[in-house]
């Protein structure tokens, strides 16, 4: 969104038209007041007005949804809304979780205290201006990565395709070169004696080379799409075993051999799920990068990659013993650009990204972890559905 608008909104929520209308009279003055009856025309009015909703303030209790499922879809939806719920007495508890849960930023009890009431709602016009810098400086941000993104990408991609034309025509030739080297040895030539054993080396060259540039193109894929370059678009989505994701990403990945003696797959229960194997492919790299880096910060420990299988999803697990995450960092760890000062618990961009996958996914990823001991992330996905005839696909058939 672009920096705060001027006169942004306010909007209440309330099935009642006479607490609708007192609302509207009492704050209509100095605040700009919109009001819906309920979830859906709540819903509709957010559509409608969108990054100038400053303020959602909204009942528990109304028809077709509660008002902490309201504000709990703004949360995902206009990140930028301050959330405020009004409630009865004998909905505290529910209240207090919401706000524990991050669902809301405040509660409000009735009856209102109308100085109180004016208090909050200045408060969180204050909270919302600020809410709004920081996102027009995070958008920004992301635009000039962006830009410094994409001439990387296309200074990288240029030469690579060159290495990989190459290694095409060495491919097609070699077999032809190698036949008269034989020939030519066998008449006598006076030539440099080529080994079996490079002879073999030769064969194998092409294929390391395009291990390698699949790689670099991997690398890059990931840099644009942490950079926001990349649109995830469900329509492309299809049934992917999360065993073959887990191979793909383990080949591709660039291990060192010390890297590569640590990390751990034990193919557990194989599964399927609704989305693309290059794209759980970045997110298997981005988690796979974060984790080796513990690791190497510890100075010691493993990676290890499992899969487990509930009644209703399924879950692929990434474990790695190295330094752990700072309890006061983990909340953040899948903000966007979040950055942390010690590399063993630098999240970087790419777990915000990650999780943009998941949710594309209909899935979650979440993080458990204790300082020096481990780092875990568990990676849920719904049990997959055939488009076709929406014949429920089970683990590995």
């Amino acid at each position: 969104m672009s920096l705060p608008i001027s006169n942004p909104i306010v909007l209440f929520v309330d099935d009642e038209p006479l607490i609708r209308k007192y609302f509207e009279r009492t704050f209509g003055r100095e605040l700009n007041v919109r009001t819906a009856n309920d979830y859906t025309e709540a819903r509709a009015a957010l559509a409608r007005y969108g990054d100038r909703v400053a303020v959602l303030i909204t009942d528990q209790r109304m028809p077709g949804g509660d008002g902490v499922l309201l504000l709990s879809e703004a949360k995902e939806e206009y990140p930028h809304v301050v959330r405020l719920l009004t409630t009865a007495y004998t909905d505290i508890d529910q209240a207090i979780a919401a706000v524990n849960q991050g669902e809301i930023w405040r509660y409000i009890t009735k009856p209102w205290h109308i100085g109180k009431l004016r208090a909050d709602l200045a408060a969180a016009m204050d909270l919302y201006h600020t809410r709004a810098y920081e996102l027009a400086l995070l958008a920004e941000r992301r635009r000039g990565m962006l830009m410094v993104a994409s001439h990387m990408a296309h200074e990288m991609r240029t030469p690579l395709k060159a290495i990989q034309s190459a290694a095409l025509g060495i491919e097609k030739y070699l077999p032809t070169l190698l036949e008269g080297y034989a020939w030519a040895m066998q008449h006598g030539a006076d030539l440099e004696p080529v080994t079996e054993r490079h002879r073999q080396v030769l064969k194998k060259s092409t294929g390391s080379v395009n291990r390698v540039v699949n790689r670099a193109n991997a690398v890059i894929d990931l840099l644009l799409a942490n950079a926001g370059a990349y649109r995830i678009n469900p329509a492309l989505f299809e049934p992917c075993a999360i065993s073959h994701c887990v191979t793909v990403a383990l080949e591709d990945f660039p291990f060192t051999d010390s890297e590569r003696s640590v990390t751990r797959w034990t193919s557990g229960p194989d599964f399927h799920f609704n989305g693309t194997v290059n794209l759980m492919v970045l997110v298997l790299h981005n988690l796979l990068r974060n984790a080796l880096r513990a690791v190497a910060a510890a100075g010691s420990g493993e990676v290890c990659i499992w899969t487990t299988t509930r009644e209703n999803r399924n879950v692929l697990h990434i474990k790695d013993t190295g330094t752990g995450i700072a309890p006061e960092q983990l909340p953040r760890i899948f903000d966007d650009f979040a950055s942390f000062s010690n590399d063993q618990s630098s999240a970087g961009i790419g777990l915000g990204f990650c999780r943009k996958v998941m949710t594309s996914f209909g899935g979650q990823i979440h993080c458990r972890s204790k300082l020096n001991q481990y780092t875990q992330f568990d990676l849920w996905l719904p049990i997959a559905y055939d488009r076709q005839d929406q014949a429920m696909i089970h683990g590995g058939t």
